[in-house]
């Protein structure tokens, strides 16, 4: 039975291995996790819930993200990274340059060759980037710097 616990655990903790590196910036992202199969992501801007307050310079658990934020829905957006040349898991995605790729809305009503830097002050969601099965929250602070937070909705 200890047997079994252990190698369960080895194999948990090997496979969170498995991912590789995002590096996410208010001006663009590369995300390791991208190939040629699998390479989409969603950007959204969130806001403060009604009469709740969030430290984005705390040590922020999963639930108090999940249940003081909410998307903004006039800034949700989604791409699908195309090749240009580069290596897809190293490749910088701008947001403030045009990519080779249109960026459009969840509704698809719009699309636009750049989203703009993210906005300083401002929390934002980056979601379905490939086969990372984890959001990822920043909030871009006033001196544009950018904080991370890992949330992993399957437990939610």
């Amino acid at each position: 039975m200890k047997k079994n616990i252990v190698l369960l655990i080895m194999i948990v903790s090997l496979t969170g291995c498995l991912w590789e590196k995002i590096e996410i910036t208010s001006d663009y992202i590369i995300n390791g996790n991208w190939s040629e199969h699998v390479n989409s992501i969603e950007i959204n801007k969130l806001r403060l819930k009604k009469d709740s307050t969030i430290n984005p310079f705390a040590n922020l658990n999963q639930a108090e993200i999940l249940e003081k934020l909410e998307d903004d829905t006039s800034f949700i957006f989604v791409g699908n990274v195309k090749y240009n040349g580069e290596k897809y898991s190293t490749r910088k995605v701008f947001f403030n340059k045009k990519n080779n790729f249109l960026w459009w809305t969840t509704k698809g009503d719009t699309q636009i060759e750049t989203i703009g830097s993210l906005q300083k002050n401002t929390w934002y969601k980056f979601s379905s980037l490939g086969n990372y099965p984890y959001i990822v929250y920043i909030y871009v602070d006033s001196a544009n710097k950018v904080h991370r937070f890992t949330v992993n909705q399957s437990n939610w």
